[in-house]
C-alpha cells in the first residue's frame, strides 16, 4: 500500500507556490472566522472575563503579579495579557476578547506546522482547515476565555519540542523554553501541557540515551522553562490558601461513579450531543458535524492500527492526558476544559482524512481524472464545513436568545449607557452579585456611581438627593419593591432590548 509520504501533494500544478497560496488562504479564514464582529459577537459580555478585565486593571508597577484564584482560572499569564490589552484598548468588551482571538488564530497555524512535522501535509492541511472554521474552535477563540490559549500552546509546545528534538540548535530550544513557561503560567490546563511535553521529552531521552548530555541550547531552553517554573512557585507561594481550594473553586469531580458517567457523556460530546452551556455551544450541538465526526473516528482507528509507529503512540498518549480535564469537569460535557484536546482532535481528523484519500488514490494509481474527483470531493466536504460553521456561529449562535442571556445583555447595555448619562444625580447599579463584575469592568473609575446587591439597596441610607437607580431585570421586582418602599414617587422606566425587544433593565429616578 502507498504511504502518505510517497503521494503527490495536493495542488501540485501550482508548483512551487502552492504551500504559500495554501497557507495564505487558511490565515485569511482563520481571520475572518476569528476576528469579524469580534467587539459585538458574544453579543454581551460573561462574568468570568469582567473579573479578568478588573483584575489586570488593578496591576501596577507596585502591584505587578496577579492573584491565583478560581475567577482567573488561576494564569496568571492571562492576567498579565489582558492587562496589557486593557491598558492599550481601554476597558471594554474588545480589549478582553483580543488575546482569545490572537491565539485562536495563531492555533490554526500551529496545528499545521506540528501535525506536518508528526504525521506528514497531507494530514495538516485538512486539519488546519477544519479547525479554522469548526464552530468548537471559533467559539473557544472569540471567548476572551484563557482557555483559548491553551489551544495555542498544546500544538507551539509538541512542534517546538519535535523541532528541538531533531535539529537542537538555540533558536528551536529557546523557543521551547518561551512556551512551557508559557504553559506552566497558564493555569491547570498548561500545567498539565507541561507535564505531557516534559514526560514525552524524558521518555524519548531516555530511549535515545540522551537524557544527561546537556549542550548549550538545551541549557539554554531550560534555563528558561525554569524561570516559569519559578514565578510560578513564587506565585503559588503567596496565594497558598487559594491554591489549597483549587479543586473547590473550580469545581473538580472527585466521585468516581460520576467520573464514569462523565467519560461517556465527553466521548459522546463530539459526534451527539455537544456542550449545553451557550457560552461555549449552541443548545447541545456535537462539537463537530458530521463529515468532521467521521474523520475523527476513521483517524483514531487508523490510528490505533499503526500504534507500532511512535508517532501514532504519541498521538493516541496525548489525546488520552488531554481528555482527563474534560472527564473531571463540572457540568460534562463541557468543552471549556476540553480545550486541550482540541488540536489534538483535529490532527486525528487530518489523519481520517489523509487516509481516506490514500485509499482512493492507492486505488486509481494513474488514473489523474479519479484522483482529481477524490480530492474535489474532500475539498467540496470541507468547504461545506465552512458554510455551515459560518451558518452556525454568525446566524443560529447570533441569533439565539439564550446567548444573548448567557452573556448578560441587561447588564451590558445598562453598563454601556452609564458613560453617556450626564445628569448630576448619584448613581446606584443593582444587580445579583455574579451580574456585578460586568458593570464595574465596563464603567471602571466611572465617578459618581456604586454598584450594590438588592441587600445592600436594603440598607442603603435614605436622603433627599436626586438619584438614579440602574436595574437589572434579575434583579427588578425585589429592587423596585424596595425603592417604593423607601423612595416614594420616583420614576420606573423600562428599557429593551435591540434583538428581542424584551426588557432588559430599569432605571428609577427619585429627587429630580
Amino acid at each position: 500500500m502507498a504511504t502518505l509520504t510517497k503521494l503527490e501533494p495536493p495542488f501540485a500544478w501550482m508548483g512551487r507556490y502552492w504551500t504559500t497560496v495554501g497557507l495564505v488562504g487558511l490565515a485569511l479564514l482563520a481571520a475572518l472566522f476569528r476576528f469579524y464582529q469580534l467587539g459585538g459577537l458574544p453579543p454581551g459580555l460573561d462574568e468570568t472575563s469582567a473579573r479578568v478585565g478588573l483584575e489586570a486593571l488593578s496591576l501596577s508597577p507596585t502591584h505587578l503579579f496577579p492573584n491565583l484564584n478560581g475567577f482567573d482560572g488561576y494564569a496568571p499569564l492571562w492576567v498579565w495579557l489582558q492587562a496589557a490589552s486593557v491598558h492599550v484598548f481601554g476597558h471594554g468588551i474588545l480589549a478582553l476578547r483580543f488575546w482569545s482571538a490572537i491565539a485562536g488564530f495563531l492555533a490554526v497555524g500551529a496545528t499545521w506546522l506540528w501535525i506536518r512535522d508528526w504525521i506528514g501535509p497531507r494530514a495538516a492541511w485538512p486539519a488546519a482547515f477544519l479547525m479554522a472554521v469548526c464552530p468548537w474552535a471559533v467559539t473557544t477563540a472569540r471567548s476572551g476565555l484563557g482557555t483559548a490559549l491553551i489551544t495555542f500552546l498544546v500544538p507551539a509546545t509538541l512542534w517546538l519540542g519535535t523541532r528541538a528534538w531533531r535539529a537542537p540548535k538555540l533558536g528551536w530550544w529557546a523557543g521551547l523554553g518561551v512556551v512551557v513557561a508559557a504553559d506552566l503560567l497558564s493555569g491547570p490546563l498548561g500545567l498539565l501541557v507541561a507535564l505531557a511535553a516534559a514526560g514525552l521529552g524524558i521518555w524519548m531521552m531516555v530511549a535515545h540515551h540522551d537524557l544527561t548530555k546537556f549542550p548549550r541550547p538545551k541549557l539554554v531552553g531550560t534555563g528558561i522553562a525554569a524561570v516559569g517554573l519559578a514565578v510560578l512557585g513564587y506565585l503559588v507561594g503567596v496565594n497558598l490558601s487559594a491554591i489549597k481550594a483549587l479543586p473547590s473553586a473550580i469545581g473538580i469531580v472527585s466521585n468516581w461513579t460520576t467520573i464514569g458517567t462523565n467519560i461517556v457523556k465527553v466521548l459522546l460530546m463530539f459526534n451527539v450531543h455537544g456542550d449545553e452551556n451557550y457560552r461555549h455551544n449552541l443548545s447541545g450541538e456535537p462539537l463537530l458535524n458530521a463529515f468532521v465526526g467521521l474523520m475523527l473516528v476513521a483517524g483514531l482507528l487508523v490510528s490505533i492500527s499503526r500504534l507500532h509507529q511512535h508517532r501514532y503512540q504519541r498521538l493516541i498518549i496525548m489525546l488520552g492526558i488531554f481528555l482527563v480535564p474534560a472527564f473531571v469537569a463540572p457540568n460534562v460535557p463541557n468543552s471549556s476544559w476540553a480545550a486541550a484536546v482540541l488540536p489534538v482532535v483535529f490532527a486525528l481528523v487530518g489523519v481520517g482524512t489523509a487516509y481516506m484519500l490514500e485509499l482512493w488514490y492507492t486505488t486509481f494509481p494513474v488514473n489523474s481524472a479519479a484522483r482529481a474527483t477524490g480530492l474535489g470531493a474532500i475539498a467540496i466536504l470541507i468547504g461545506l464545513s465552512t458554510l455551515q460553521g459560518y451558518t452556525q456561529y454568525f446566524h443560529a449562535y447570533a441569533g439565539s436568545s439564550a446567548v444573548y442571556t448567557a452573556f448578560n445583555e441587561g447588564t451590558t447595555q445598562l453598563a454601556l449607557r452609564l458613560p453617556n448619562d450626564k445628569s448630576k444625580a448619584d448613581r446606584f447599579v443593582v444587580a445579583p452579585a455574579d451580574q456585578l463584575p460586568v458593570a464595574q469592568y465596563l464603567n471602571y473609575n466611572q465617578p459618581h456611581t456604586q454598584f450594590i446587591t438588592t441587600a445592600q439597596l436594603q440598607v442603603l441610607p435614605i436622603a433627599a438627593s436626586h438619584r438614579l437607580f440602574y436595574i437589572t431585570a434579575a434583579s427588578r421586582d425585589e429592587a423596585v419593591t424596595t425603592l417604593k418602599a423607601k423612595f416614594p414617587g420616583g420614576t420606573l422606566e423600562p428599557h429593551y432590548s435591540d434583538f428581542n425587544l424584551v426588557e432588559i433593565y430599569y432605571t428609577y429616578e427619585v429627587g429630580q
